[in-house]
């Protein structure tokens, strides 16, 4: 019995060993083509490979266990009646996870397709949710927002949602910010304070696509009922950055526009003095 037993253990032993060997190859393989230098955008290839490295590591699984089971002689008398019902059993598993394979097939359709990668910043537009794409895995996605939540999105479900990815061919992001000022303040002089402080701020770069953008770039883009409203186009070499240099926007400006007498519009309550009786007004009013 014992004499039987060894050989069948050995060899399962020698094709486990085989299979992680090949297993530690075809990783080095896949990392040592990640770290080509010669390879421009690695964050696409770093997406493709995780999904890669899955796949792999479910072949090597299922090739492993079966080579071992066909080691094993009682195994072979039962294994064509096996084989025989694999087609039943395939068809009741295929119906049982007809989710799980839309999920799989739509992952591998976002890995490949490259409409975003890990790293991007992306905003699903279906469901107003923005964050950054931490993973793609053959049954999810994982997004980490700006709050640091992880929002698990199948892929199914994501491959049907209209997707903003601020990262998709430059990762130079433009937003608008506006600037309400009284009508009494002179228009030239806030201008010409918006376009001083934007200049400070992260430039378009000369090399990119952007190049040929008009900054600092301020528009008059309407009047209001007690203001007069400015729109800076403001821009980042990301999306963190764009923010950043808003919120120091707001700040400089509001100092700015003190000390240069540009009058910002707020609201304050009239109080009127009657038969000696302090009487406030019940309306607010711009000034």
């Amino acid at each position: 019995m014992k004499e039987e037993v060894l050989p069948v253990i050995l060899k399962i032993i020698i094709i486990v060993l085989s299979m992680a060997i090949i297993n530690v190859l075809l990783n080095y393989l896949l990392y040592h083509s990640y770290n080509n230098k010669n390879i421009k955008k690695k964050k696409s290839i770093l997406t493709n490979i995780k999904i890669i490295k899955r796949i792999k590591n479910i072949i090597l699984f299922i090739v492993t266990f079966i080579a071992c089971l066909f080691q094993i002689p009682s195994f072979h008398s039962i294994s064509w009646s096996v084989l025989s019902g694999a087609g039943i059993i395939s068809l009741i598993l295929g119906y049982a996870a007809q989710k799980t394979l839309s999920n799989f097939f739509c992952g591998l359709g976002i890995a490949f397709s490259d409409p975003f990668e890990i790293g991007d910043y992306v905003k699903c537009v279906d469901i107003d949710l923005s964050g950054y794409v931490e993973d793609i895995t053959l049954r999810h996605t994982v997004i980490r927002t700006i709050d640091n939540r992880r929002v698990i999105i199948p892929n199914s479900r994501l491959d049907d949602m209209t997707i903003e990815n601020y990262n998709h061919t430059d990762n130079e992001v433009c937003r608008f910010v506006e600037f309400p000022i009284a009508y009494t303040a002179d228009v030239d002089k806030a201008i010409k304070i918006l376009k001083e402080e934007m200049n400070k701020l992260y430039n378009p770069n000369t090399n990119g696509i952007n190049k040929h953008v008009e900054f600092p770039k301020v528009r008059v883009i309407r009047w209001d009922e007690s203001s007069i409203v400015l729109r800076g186009w403001v821009w980042g070499a990301d999306n963190s950055m764009t923010h950043e240099n808003i919120f120091n926007l707001y700040y400089i400006i509001k100092k700015r526009f003190d000390n240069e007498g540009i009058e910002i519009p707020y609201n304050y309550i009239n109080v009127i003095t009657k038969n000696g009786e302090p009487v406030k007004s019940k309306k607010t009013k711009n000034k």
